[in-house]
């Protein structure tokens, strides 16, 4: 499974490619197979699981393959309760992840051993 965590505003780069990305789920459908996801730097994005979604709210960290610029294909989520995030920074977080992003491998040599 990829390690690319990527924005919303960043899905296009990852299209018919694997992707993690965290929000939370603004609006879910009757049966729980698919919901919409607001990132952390706010857009929408229509998510499909494969296992329906049962009582789930706050934050959703969503591994799957992004279908387009707007939706993806989930194969595994984590859930973080309220609780857990009350203090979590989307601001701060979007800049490790857009920081990320930018040197792309080039740290791979530094955190991961060859």
């Amino acid at each position: 499974m990829s390690d690319i965590r990527m924005l919303g505003k960043r899905l296009t780069q990852r299209i018919g490619q694997e992707a993690i990305v965290l929000g939370r789920i603004t609006e879910k459908s009757s049966d729980g197979k698919s919901a919409e996801i607001m990132t952390t730097d706010d857009v929408r994005i229509n998510m499909t699981f494969v296992e329906p979604l049962e009582n789930i709210s706050g934050y959703i960290e969503a591994r799957g393959t992004v279908r387009s610029k707007s939706t993806m294909s989930c194969n595994s989520f984590v859930c973080f309760s309220p609780s857990m995030t009350k203090d979590f920074d989307s601001n701060a977080y979007n800049t490790m992840v857009n920081v990320r992003c930018a040197v792309g491998n080039q740290l791979e040599g530094v955190f991961y051993g060859d």
